[in-house]
């Protein structure tokens, strides 16, 4: 595994690390069981950034329970989408508890909820060293110029948008103002588009993929996340899955090269 700087917060992060979207929503002790065993290998393949939040149903409580014992080895980023400030700090204190710990490392507001509300909350607890960083989240680009308006104001350490193959747009601004600002970037969705899940896999599964084996691809959604990580404005990536055999092959990614213009342009082309 590889890492990078988490923009200016100096954090080194993994290339890969895990979401937990529908995949950590279970119940029941062999459920979450698994879900264990998936944070676990994670870890142990050199994973070190776990992305969760409220609005995933029981996802935060099981991945509290999957990092008990193991709590220093991970760093966790969850979310809040409250539209009022007593709302807000219930959420809040709620994934504290639900997480099993004390400090959060990235509290990220969810899709720019309420985020001028929000955002000074946050920042009371950040200077009471409860939370480490703050970011923002925004999964629907048509907003990325609220995206922008937030980033600007230099209140925030991080930013968790949608890129992939089919979604490209935010390489137009959004990337080149991380950059020039120094905020860590986490990439959502860079297999599975929320709205059309089976588009990219099923687009690429009837594609003569040959020309990524010297870089070490085999698989469809190995393709996807190196196109991702072949952009260096890019910090993390968090591929979420159910399965565990994948675990090992989506962190192989990152001991591979990265793939050079002209292929990230052979693969752009089928979209």
């Amino acid at each position: 595994m590889k890492y990078r700087r988490l923009g200016r917060t100096g954090v080194q992060v993994s290339e890969i690390g895990l979401g937990t979207w529908k995949t950590f929503d279970v119940r029941g002790a062999a459920r979450d069981a698994h879900c264990t065993r998936i944070t676990r290998e994670v870890i142990r393949l050199g994973g070190n950034f776990f992305d969760t939040a409220p609005m995933y149903g029981d996802a935060e409580r099981v991945l509290g329970l999957a990092l008990e014992g193991v709590r220093a080895e991970a760093l966790i980023a969850t979310k809040v989408l409250e539209y009022s400030e007593a709302q807000a700090l219930a959420s809040i204190e709620r994934s504290f508890k639900l997480l099993k710990t004390d400090v959060i490392d990235l509290f990220q507001i969810h899709n720019l909820a309420s985020w001028r509300l929000v955002t000074p909350i946050l920042k009371r607890l950040q200077d009471a060293g409860r939370i480490r960083f703050i970011g923002i989240t925004e999964y629907d680009v048509s907003k990325y110029s609220e995206v922008i308006e937030a980033m600007r104001t230099g209140e925030f350490d991080t930013i968790q948008i949608p890129y992939n193959l089919a979604e490209r747009s935010c390489q137009n601004e959004i990337l080149p103002l991380a950059q020039e600002l120094n905020l860590g970037v986490i990439v959502m969705t860079p297999i599975a588009p929320i709205f059309n899940r089976n588009l990219l896999l099923g687009r690429l599964s009837r594609a003569n993929l040959s020309f990524l084996e010297p870089y070490g691809v085999l698989t469809a959604g190995q393709a996807l996340l190196g196109y991702i990580l072949s952009d260096p404005a890019v910090s993390t990536v968090i591929p979420a899955t159910s399965k565990f055999e994948r675990v090992a092959k989506n962190i192989a990614v990152s001991d591979g090269d990265l793939f050079p213009p002209d292929v990230c342009r052979q693969l752009e082309a089928l979209f």
